[in-house]
C-alpha cells in the first residue's frame, strides 16, 4: 500500500512534469541544472544565506 496525501501527490506530479519536460533523460536534466546555476552565478543580485537559528523549547507552566 502506498501512502498518499495532497502534498505528496503534488510533489510527485511536479517531479513527473519536470522529468517529462526533459524526456525522462537524466543527462538532459543535469545539463539544464548546470545552465541554470551558470545563469544564477552571473546575476548581480547576491543570494543571502543566513545561518540556521537555534531551536528553543518553551514549556507551559503547570
Amino acid at each position: 500500500m502506498r501512502y498518499s496525501d495532497s502534498i505528496i501527490d503534488e510533489v510527485r506530479a511536479t517531479r513527473d512534469a519536470i522529468a517529462k519536460q526533459y524526456e525522462y533523460d537524466i543527462d538532459k536534466l543535469a545539463e539544464a541544472l548546470k545552465a541554470l546555476k551558470a545563469r544564477e552565478a552571473k546575476r548581480e543580485r547576491k543570494i543571502v544565506r543566513l545561518p540556521p537559528r537555534e531551536v528553543t523549547l518553551v514549556r507551559k507552566a503547570s
